[in-house]
């Protein structure tokens, strides 16, 4: 029995072994040939159309697009570029020669207030009108008065005398007296001429007062007198910005009082703030009368703006004091500005708003490292993936009429600020290639939008 039970597993067995080899060289034959090695190539050569680049690394637009997208092409050339130090900076007023202060010349009360703030005045522009309270000056007036009666009636004496005493008729030292006294009359007269000038009215007012035998009860507070700026000309009249008015008409104001501050900003300083280090480059900047570039609120981002937001300035002078707090030093520069517009009102008044105002702040570029004939481009004209820095070049030749063609390059960056970028010759980029230098990422995303099209085939169709 155990005998026949392992005649029939050896039989099983031996049945199902000869079942598989019959399966397997069925399988063998039916199974289909490879495909050659030069087909597969052949279709990648296909996908490719015959560009000399991988898939991904190029970007193709229509003209439309691109001059929708509004991008700039330059042809690369050595160029020599400064590198700047960025620092900051405030416009501030020249010490002595921005501020100016009108005060009462003497006591009185406030009759009228002539001018607004904001508005334009000129030297001998009337601002106020003051009844004079000043109890010295009026009493000094009527003095004057009083002399000059008396020097009246001194005169018409020695006119009567004199005749009298070439005849004979009465001595003749009668009518030198009557000089003698006619002298100290006028002396006395000029002291009280000075003593006006000297309490607060002008010449010109103590001149009617003399002439016109009259009391000066009110008078008009004029722009007389103003700093000087040596470096303004005939056609750069001093003209001054009404800051503040410090009265209103009925008010009572002592000789002395402020009654208005007003503002000449035709020049200003920038103060620029530099660290101990950077102080021996001011020296040579001053020295040599190299300009420095300002930059006006955050102008320096947008390049279509950087007409209009930037200025150069020569260094005035470098404070010989450290800050107390911060260690750093302050060094000036002197600013011409420019008038942002007149507006005439109602009344003929002018009001003038200068462009660059006190308290602006400001970027200054002191020029320090320079790259001499090196490919220079604006910061915009990079684009960055990982580690690698990368531009477009503007290629030809590789697509049909009314498309254009950039393809991605590595570039060695060797210098890179806020606006500009320094690129090594010794890279990818050759002389006289065309990069763009304007919506670089925007072409970068395009990039990558047409390499995800078509399972990976980047070229077989364009997505605009």
């Amino acid at each position: 029995m155990p005998r026949t039970i392992l005649l029939r597993i050896a039989l099983f067995l031996s049945i199902a072994i000869a079942i598989g080899l019959i399966g397997y060289f069925t399988g063998m034959q039916n199974a289909p040939s490879p495909a050659p090695v030069a087909d597969t190539v052949s279709d990648a050569h296909e996908d490719d159309q015959g560009h000399d680049h991988g898939s991904g690394e190029v970007v193709t637009l229509t003209d439309s697009a691109f001059d929708n997208l509004k991008i700039a092409v330059k042809s690369m050339r050595g160029e020599t570029y400064v590198s700047p130090l960025t620092i900051p900076g405030e416009v501030v007023e020249i010490p002595g020669r921005s501020s100016f202060t009108v005060a009462a010349p003497v006591g009185g009360n406030v009759r009228s207030v002539n001018v607004d703030v904001g508005q334009l005045v000129h030297l001998s522009d009337p601002l106020f009108k003051l009844d004079i309270v000043d109890e010295p000056v009026l009493s000094a007036q009527v003095d004057l008065l009083d002399v000059l009666g008396q020097i009246d009636v001194t005169r018409a004496e020695i006119n009567r005398l004199s005749p009298l005493a070439q005849s004979g008729a009465i001595a003749g030292k009668a009518p030198l007296e009557f000089e003698y006294q006619e002298q100290k009359l006028k002396n006395r007269k000029d002291a009280r001429a000075q003593e006006l000038v000297a309490r607060g009215l002008t010449v010109r007012q103590v001149s009617t007062v003399l002439e016109q035998r009259k009391l000066i009860k009110q008078i008009d507070v004029l722009l007389n007198e103003a700093p000087r700026d040596t470096a303004s000309s005939e056609q750069d009249p001093v003209s001054f910005v009404v800051e503040t008015l410090d009265i209103h008409p009925g008010m009572t104001v002592p000789r002395g009082t402020s009654l208005a501050r007003l503002a000449d900003h035709r020049y200003l300083y920038i103060r620029g703030e530099a660290f101990e280090q950077d102080v021996p480059r001011l020296y040579e900047l001053e020295a040599n009368h190299v300009p420095i570039e300002v930059q006006f609120g955050h102008s320096h981002e947008n390049e279509a703006d950087r007409n209009f937001a930037t200025r150069t300035a020569e260094i005035a002078y470098i404070d010989n004091h450290a800050d107390e707090t911060t260690g750093t030093f302050f060094f000036y520069l002197r600013l011409k500005n420019e008038i942002a517009a007149d507006s005439l009102l109602l009344d003929q008044s002018v009001t003038r708003q200068w462009r660059f105002k006190p308290g602006q702040r400001v970027h200054l570029r002191l020029p320090m490292d320079k790259f001499e004939d090196q490919f220079v481009l604006p910061r915009e004209a990079l684009v960055e993936e990982g580690i690698e820095t990368f531009v477009f070049q503007q290629v030809f030749g590789h697509v049909e009429p009314g498309m254009k063609e950039f393809q991605k390059v590595p570039v060695e960056v060797i210098h890179r600020d806020t606006t500009t970028a320094v690129i090594s010759r010794k890279g990818g980029i050759r002389l006289g290639d065309s990069v763009v230098v304007t919506h670089a990422y925007q072409l970068y995303l395009e990039m990558l939008s047409e390499a995800g099209d078509g399972d990976g085939n980047a070229h077989q169709g364009h997505n605009h």
